[in-house]
């Protein structure tokens, strides 16, 4: 019994420094109302699975919360087609994005992280919204340190290009970009 109560106080003291963290995760990937819900499931897969953690709370609870929201987005999907079917229409496209994709919206970086693929916006988020070492987001991803490194690279490298496509030509100079040019 003292064992179980031992792990309770551990997994209650991740709990209370990671839930605000965590939320704010959820927070940049799911409309306002889905939140409470999937923070909630987080931490009770977290509690389910805790005997399983291995190494820093926060990326392997990022793991997790990556999960629950790609099952909250097949869910959503799946309710806003069963919508459009009774509603007699072809498609429906209802999702409220989160707080911070609408204030980048506003500035413009929306349509810029638009063109990047799903899997260059996580490795970016992960680590420039979400703070974490690439360390961390390798696990959050359930990747090697290396692999981590490369996407990430890969993913900047892709940033930069879309980036440069956006910068205006200014008196006859060209915005820098990472394509090579045959010489």
């Amino acid at each position: 019994m003292g064992e179980i109560a031992d792990e309770w106080s551990r997994f209650e003291a991740v709990y209370r420094d990671s839930y605000h963290t965590v939320v704010r995760y959820l927070t940049r990937r799911l409309a306002p109302d889905l939140i409470d819900d999937a923070a909630s499931e987080v931490f009770a897969i977290a509690w389910e699975r805790w005997s399983t953690k291995r190494g820093a709370a926060l990326p392997w609870l990022y793991g997790i919360a990556r999960q629950v929201v790609a099952n909250t987005w097949r869910s959503q999907g799946r309710a806003d087609r069963l919508v459009g079917r009774l509603r007699g229409e072809k498609g429906t496209d209802t999702d409220e994005p989160g707080a911070d994709t609408r204030v980048l919206a506003r500035m413009g970086a929306a349509r810029i992280l638009a063109r990047l693929s799903e899997g260059d916006r996580e490795v970016l988020m992960l680590v420039s919204w979400d703070g974490l070492e690439p360390h961390e987001a390798a696990q959050a991803l359930g990747c090697s340190k290396a692999t981590f490194a490369v996407r990430l690279h890969r993913a900047r490298r892709r940033l930069e290009h879309e980036l440069a496509k956006d910068v205006p030509e200014v008196a006859g100079h060209r915005p820098v970009t990472t394509e090579r040019t045959a010489t």
